[in-house]
């Protein structure tokens, strides 16, 4: 080999050897990439949470402040942690305190309000959004995130079933109507007819009718959400955990 064949490998071998990316440069890429990924899937679930609280206070209209309507919509919008409700002269902080309001069998004004924020701010703890966007995905704090995955299921299980010291749902949701009418007679243990049920308020004026199908919009945006946290664990490298049938009675975490 001559001298300037001798060269030109030496020169190609340095050209070549700068222009591969380092391992930490790799892994800093795919981190900085993961974290876009975390933060739009919070905001996935951002728009998911006003879609639900639009949706729960048309099914439920005497159970949220409306003097407090547009504040909640913009905390939500904004990111924010500047609305904390009081219950029996304490201010609420802890998005635990909502969820058990919003699910205790007491008689509670506002219910809505305590289910849509216990919400709101169980994303907001989970992704950590007063410390702002994270560069790198290893920022995210995983326990929480599981956590915020292990209470939606357990939520969206008490949104369907919960009822009252009064045996009445909680919150209206996927029932239809008559349904519910139907339910409480059968709980008077009243012997019900083919008649009857024609009879029942909403069918009679055909506001329902027997075929009528029930509302599963709750469900598909809490499992929209659910997905929207595994996505993000995915991203970090986690494995999401489905609870079993038996774990869903739990308190929130």
């Amino acid at each position: 080999m001559s001298f300037k064949s001798f060269l030109l490998v030496i020169f190609l071998g340095v050209l070549f050897t700068g222009c591969m990316p380092k391992q930490d440069d790799v892994k800093n890429v795919f981190q900085s990439d993961s974290a876009n990924i975390i933060k739009r899937d919070y905001k996935k679930s951002q728009k998911l949470l006003i879609s639900f609280k639009k949706k729960l206070d048309l099914r439920n209209p005497k159970a949220f402040d409306k003097s407090i309507e547009k504040k909640i919509y913009d905390l939500i919008e904004s990111s924010e942690k500047t609305l904390l409700l009081k219950y029996n002269n304490k201010i609420l902080e802890n998005y635990k305190d909502y969820l058990q309001l919003a699910f205790s069998k007491d008689t509670i004004k506002n219910r809505n309000d305590f289910l849509v924020l216990g919400l709101y701010y169980s994303l907001y703890d989970a992704y950590d959004i007063e410390d702002g966007h994270k560069i790198i995905a290893l920022a995210y704090e995983k326990e929480k995130l599981h956590k915020l995955h292990k209470n939606l299921q357990i939520l969206k299980w008490k949104l369907k079933v919960d009822k009252d010291l009064n045996n009445d749902y909680l919150f209206l949701t996927w029932q239809n109507n008559w349904q519910i009418e139907l339910e409480k007679r059968l709980n008077n243990d009243e012997d019900i007819t083919y008649e009857d049920i024609k009879n029942l308020t909403y069918i009679k004026d055909g506001k329902e009718s027997l075929l009528s199908r029930s509302n599963f919009t709750f469900e598909v945006l809490l499992t929209q959400m659910i997905y929207n946290v595994e996505n993000t664990l995915f991203a970090l490298g986690e494995e999401p955990k489905k609870l079993a049938i038996d774990a869903v009675f739990f308190l929130f975490i």
